[in-house]
């Protein structure tokens, strides 16, 4: 089987692409789905590209806003359905982000740009978003979770922290 990086397999990966842009869960990726991976992907390569190429010029002394994707208290072992589990769908956006917020002034925006929308096609409602935290609403409640533990800290990660 062949692995990406730190022995992430390109089935595993395969499978999370699947999960995070299949949004009618039917298995197969319909033209809009594959358009959305297309637009993420392409995305992601050039805002590499320019961050490698700023990187390249400028001084070493700046701070990042966001970090690699570090969880705290979620199993991916288990495939959950993102439509009925809040918190899944939250991890499963985060993980198709590919960064985190390293603080809470990061955190709202972070969560806007990469959450928010994925959130609410599973049919999470987002009422709102302050720093690390937001209220949702579905069918089983509504609910306000902490979703950055250690925001400012140095050592954040992301975790499902219900208040």
């Amino acid at each position: 089987m062949s692995t990406i990086g730190s022995g992430v397999s390109v089935q595993d990966l395969a499978k999370s692409l699947m999960q995070t842009f299949d949004t009618n869960n039917d298995g197969k990726l319909t033209s809009d789905e594959f358009s959305a991976f297309l637009s993420k992907l392409l995305t992601g390569v050039t805002s590499a590209a320019s961050t490698s190429a700023a990187a390249t010029t400028a001084a070493s002394t700046s701070t990042s806003a966001s970090s690699a994707v570090k969880f705290e208290g979620f199993d991916f072992s288990v495939t959950k359905d993102p439509l009925k589990s809040a918190k899944y769908s939250f991890a499963n956006a985060a993980k198709a982000a590919g960064t985190m917020p390293t603080s809470k002034t990061d955190a709202e925006t972070w969560f806007n740009n990469n959450i928010k929308a994925k959130m609410q096609a599973d049919g999470h409602t987002i009422n709102w978003v302050k720093g690390d935290t937001f209220q949702f609403t579905d069918a089983s409640g509504t609910f306000v979770v902490d979703f950055v533990r250690g925001a400012d800290s140095g050592n954040p990660a992301l975790a499902w922290q219900p208040s």
